[in-house]
């Protein structure tokens, strides 16, 4: 089992979409093995039927709520988006380590220029 990090501002992009992947990764296997429970409960003849409905919903919510974030993680994995933020996250760790303060208030700005992603980044204030 992977150690989660519990300073989740202080990861790169790459870092906090493994752990993102990682914990994805996990509640699929949990939600395929609740399923597989429900299966059993639903063909057992003796089984608590409000028990049943309770745990129906439950997984109703849990796979929409899986769903939904796999979809989110999909789409901020696309190459241009992955680049532009870590992109981003250059500019502002480039521009801490020069003032030796990290920018509060900031403008990028993203452009494709001859197939390539180029960002400009200027502060406007900093953290004190």
């Amino acid at each position: 089992m992977e150690k989660y990090s519990e300073t989740l501002h202080d990861l790169t992009w790459p870092e906090l979409m493994q752990q993102v992947a990682s914990i994805i990764g996990r509640d699929e296997k949990s939600l395929e093995s609740n399923v597989n429970y429900y299966m059993k409960l639903f063909n057992d003849n003796n089984s608590d039927k409000n028990q049943l409905n309770k745990l129906f919903e439950k997984l109703q919510l849990d796979k929409l709520r899986y769903a939904y974030f796999s979809e989110l993680f999909v789409r901020l994995e696309e190459q241009n988006y992955k680049m532009m933020i870590m992109s981003i996250e250059s500019c502002i760790r480039q521009e801490t380590n020069i003032q030796n303060k990290t920018p509060k208030d900031w403008v990028a700005t993203v452009r494709f220029e001859n197939g390539q992603i180029k960002v400009y980044f200027m502060a406007l204030s900093y953290y004190q």
